[in-house]
């Protein structure tokens, strides 16, 4: 199903990691169907220490929001967006990972400014069109995937991860209008054809770092995460 991603999104499907590891789609293993369906941005990478430098992509991760552990060449590392989505929703909501539907809207790794510095440093090239500053542009380009999931899924709710995939899904570029989208309130939306019951809450990792300044895990937890309970009981 997803062989033909790279190319209907303008990517080059050829692309590859530094160290010749090709990026392909990463699919969801969790499909569970008549549930809640999880929409992340896109996958994260496996980071490597290479050349005296840390935090180097050099593969894919095996699942979206996928628990891996493996070694970077200093220590071993696991995935911290598995156990933020453990900690933040499937916990709290009482809900299992495998009764779910767990995707991201963009299916490859998008690179930040400091990774394709970091590959310079390294004397090599981040792959063209790879790049973090397009994910609006590939996250409208990719709901068509989305739509397909939707269909297989059949989901009784839509858990949007994010202001930016919240943006995508809505129609919404600005950034202060995408962080309005952010709210304890589940409606029907249509998304990419597809009508579901949706409501837009904000990325783990932003849950994940409670300060004075960030108030969103205490919302979560005192707001949405009733809503969601509610909802589904």
């Amino acid at each position: 199903m997803y062989g033909g991603y790279a190319k209907s999104v303008a990517l080059n499907p050829d692309a590859r990691y530094f160290n010749g590891t090709p990026i392909r789609p990463v699919v969801p293993l969790d499909h569970g169907t008549e549930s809640v369906f999880f929409l992340g941005a896109y996958p994260s990478s496996r980071f490597v220490a290479f050349g005296g430098l840390t935090d180097v992509p050099a593969g894919d991760n095996l699942g979206p929001f996928e628990s891996e552990r493996w070694f970077d060449g200093l220590r071993v590392r696991a995935q911290a967006s598995a156990r933020e989505l453990d900690d933040y929703f499937f916990k709290p909501i009482k809900l299992t990972r495998e009764s779910c539907w767990v995707t991201d809207l963009v299916k490859v790794f998008l690179f930040k400014d400091g990774h394709t510095a970091k590959y310079s440093k390294l004397g090599f090239d981040a792959p063209a069109g790879y790049e973090r500053a397009r994910f609006h542009e590939l996250g409208i380009e990719s709901l068509p995937w989305v739509r397909q999931e939707l269909a297989l899924a059949r989901p009784r709710l839509v858990i949007t991860l994010g202001a930016e995939v919240a943006g995508v899904v809505r129609g919404v570029r600005s950034g202060n209008r995408q962080t309005l989208l952010l709210k304890p309130q589940i409606e029907e939306i249509d998304i990419a054809g597809y009508a579901a019951p949706t409501i837009h809450c904000a990325h783990p990792g932003i849950l994940m770092r409670p300060s004075e300044q960030n108030t969103w895990p205490q919302r979560h937890k005192e707001e949405f995460v009733p809503v969601i309970r509610r909802f589904l009981s």
